[in-house]
């Protein structure tokens, strides 16, 4: 995340903002504020759209789903006390009386032991295109990452990645975004056309 956050435009903010708010539509949005009030006590997103990774101090604290109607998290938040919060857009509804309310990323209110969350800085990750992200070798990265290889082909065809072993996430070939992926299924295997493919190496 911190080799990513350089290359998109910050926005500060006193209170929540929405993707739509910011001139977003898809892609990740990060949300990262100062805990005044370190403690331990229940971290409430109100209204969560629609998957959203929670870390404290840099280190992962949970996950919360929309799907499943989750919206709190048991937290221990120490001294100086950064908060992050990763949320995914899964997509828009299409259909019913939801329809006209589809707005994404956190749409109303964080709050820690009862007290609203104030003086965001909010990054947008709108991963229409990854040509600008620099990565680096160290192999320090941790958490949400990015990461990138190569593989080289005689001939090109059509195929599919096997993303089995894999989390969550998306994979681009040769800067064209080719999908999502998820443990819990139903997708594991992403099929790749040959004329995305290209001979000797492949990114």
């Amino acid at each position: 995340l911190a080799s990513m956050i350089q290359h998109v435009n910050e926005n500060r903010s006193g209170h929540i903002l929405t993707m739509e708010d910011i001139g977003q539509g898809y892609g990740y949005i990060l949300y990262r504020t100062d805990v005044q009030s370190p403690g331990t006590g229940r971290l409430v997103i109100n209204d969560l759209r629609d998957y959203g990774v929670v870390f404290v101090n840099g280190k992962y604290a949970g996950s919360l789903d929309r799907r499943h109607r989750q919206n709190t998290l048991a937290l221990t938040i120490d001294h100086p006390g950064i908060l992050e919060i990763l949320v995914e857009n899964g997509g828009r509804i299409n259909y019913g009386k939801k329809m006209t309310d589809n707005r994404k990323g956190i749409t109303r209110t964080v709050s820690f032991n009862g007290h609203d969350l104030a003086d965001w800085e909010i990054y947008p990750f709108r991963m229409e295109d990854i040509s600008s992200i620099r990565f680096r070798h160290d192999g320090t990265a941790s958490g949400p990452v990015l990461r990138r290889g190569t593989f080289m082909l005689d001939i090109p065809g059509d195929t599919f990645l096997d993303m089995g072993e894999w989390t969550k996430g998306c994979v681009w070939i040769n800067g064209r975004n080719l999908g999502r992926y998820w443990s819990i299924g139903p997708q594991q295997t992403l099929y790749c056309p040959a004329v995305w493919l290209r001979r000797g190496d492949n990114e």
